[in-house]
Order: C-alpha cells, then sequence, then structure tokens
C-alpha cells in the first residue's frame, strides 16, 4: 500500500489530480502499432481516523466467520418487517431458493450476491454488512473523514483502484475482493453518495461456498498489478478548512443522507464547526 502524507487541506486536490493522471486509464494493444485506451474505476474511502484498519461494518459487529449463504440466513428474516414499515418491496425469495441460486451461479473464485439491493439498503441503514462502501467522489470521502470531531493526529482517504492494468490474476484458494457496481434500484442514499462498494471472500472447501474475510489483510499482500491501494494522511488540523470548501461544494450531512436527522447536524455543523461566530 502507497502512502500520502499531506501538510494540509490544500494539497488534497493536486495529490487526486496526479493519482488519476497515473491511474485513470490503461491501455491494451489490438496491432503491432495501435492501442485503445480505457477509463479506470477510481474509487475513495475516507475514515476519521488514520489508524483505523478497512473494516466492514460486520467485522466490527462480530468475529464470526460467515458463508455468504449463513449471512443471508440472517438478513432474509427481517424482509417483512421492513416492507411492513416502510412499503418498500424486495423481491427475496425463500432461504432454499437463495442457496440453491449461489450454488447454481457461484464460481471457486467470485462469489455470487442475490438480491444485491436489499443488501445495499440494508448496509445504509445500519445492519452490520459484508459489503464496504466506496465511493466515485474523493470529497464525499473527505466529508466522511472530517465530519466528526476528530479523534487521531490526522484522517485517511483511500484510494482504490481494481484493475489499474485491466487484468486480474487470481490464484484459487486465496482471499480475494471483488468490485459490486453502483447500478441497482435501492435506497437514495446510495446514488447522493455516488456509491460503490467491495466484499472480500475466500473459497472454502468445507462449506463448498465463499465464506466472507478481511480486507486489510488481502490489501496488505497483494501484487503491485492489480487491487491498488492507496493512504492518503491528512492533519486533523485542516478539518475547518475542508468542511468550509465542501460546504460550497454543497457536500453536508442533509445532502448526502436527505433526512430530518441529518438537517439538524447539518445546522448544527454550520453554527459549531465551520461558521467564525
Amino acid at each position: 500500500m502507497e502512502e500520502k502524507i499531506l501538510k494540509d487541506w490544500s494539497e488534497f486536490k493536486p495529490t487526486i489530480d496526479e493519482i488519476r493522471r497515473k491511474y485513470g486509464y490503461h491501455e491494451l494493444a489490438i496491432g503491432e502499432d495501435q492501442s485503445v485506451k480505457f477509463n479506470n474505476t477510481i474509487l475513495f474511502r475516507g475514515q476519521q481516523n488514520s489508524n483505523w484498519k478497512l473494516e466492514t461494518t460486520l467485522e466490527r459487529k462480530t468475529q464470526d466467520v460467515f458463508s455468504v449463504s449463513n449471512y443471508y440466513g440472517l438478513v432474509i428474516r427481517s424482509v417483512n418487517e421492513l416492507g411492513s414499515y416502510t412499503g418498500a418491496k424486495w423481491d427475496v425469495p425463500s432461504l432454499q431458493d437463495i442457496v440453491d441460486e449461489i450454488n447454481k451461479k457461484q464460481n471457486n473464485f467470485a462469489p455470487f450476491l442475490p438480491n444485491y439491493d436489499y443488501l445495499v439498503y440494508l448496509r445504509h441503514h445500519g445492519y452490520p454488512s459484508p459489503l464496504l462502501d466506496w465511493t466515485e467522489s474523493p470529497y464525499v470521502a473527505a466529508y466522511f473523514a472530517m465530519c466528526e470531531t476528530l479523534s487521531d493526529e490526522h484522517v485517511a482517504i483511500y484510494v482504490y483502484i481494481e484493475m489499474p492494468t485491466g487484468e486480474k490474476s487470481l490464484k484459487f484458494g486465496e482471499p480475494q475482493i471483488s468490485l459490486q457496481g453502483p447500478r441497482v434500484r435501492t435506497d437514495k442514499r446510495h446514488f447522493m453518495q455516488k456509491a460503490w462498494y467491495t466484499v472480500a471472500t475466500q473459497w472454502s472447501n468445507e462449506k463448498a461456498e465463499h465464506v466472507f474475510c478481511s480486507h486489510h489483510e488481502i490489501f496488505n499482500r497483494t501484487k503491485n498489478s492489480q487491487d491498488i491501494l492507496i493512504k492518503i494522511k491528512i492533519p486533523s488540523f485542516s478539518r475547518r478548512m475542508a468542511l468550509l470548501e465542501l460546504n460550497d461544494y454543497n457536500i453536508n450531512h442533509f445532502t448526502l443522507f436527505q433526512s430530518e436527522d441529518s438537517l439538524i447536524k447539518t445546522l448544527s455543523m454550520k453554527d459549531f464547526d465551520i461558521s467564525n461566530k
């Protein structure tokens, strides 16, 4: 993992521009003298403490190891309760049908996640999730890193590029990271936050399916040609400077969550965190 330590917030945009120039696209040869350029997906994640690991909310909740089907056995219990309260409808089949679909569509290298829209909804509303959330916007990531009173000398914005060269080599049985895209019908927060997700899994011969594992350990041992991770550290004293600029971009809790609570939080931040009083 590459690490960049900035002197203050003013260096953030130039650093992002540099990363985008370096990893923004890859070329594939189509002949002896010709090549085609393809844009790379560059994702960002903000964390309020630079010492925190990249952990999912499921990892933070429990040390238990879940297979994909074990996890679905939990989450489908709440479908009817949530539907009754919210009026939303998810086309979630029985657990046996889900297990059958997982067994049919998974392979040894990549998990299959049925009813992905429902998993994303749960993730955005606080249910422990194996999905690690990212955003296409470095500024949304920076807001999430800076929005709370900070407890460490630096915040961290992580930058992830899954396949900077357009290729990804996989070895059977090794833990791996899979990218889950943004095009899904789900909670509106997903779109306001320009969200993507990653899931870390490892094939289990014992269970004959994938089990969820740690992103952090995979990132620590990946090859330089794939799963690029860059850690940008910004001093915590830059928080007000960052929030002022992000507010100019209309990036705040209300625009990212669109709830009454988030409006109150945005107003309080303007009065106590940004204003000169």
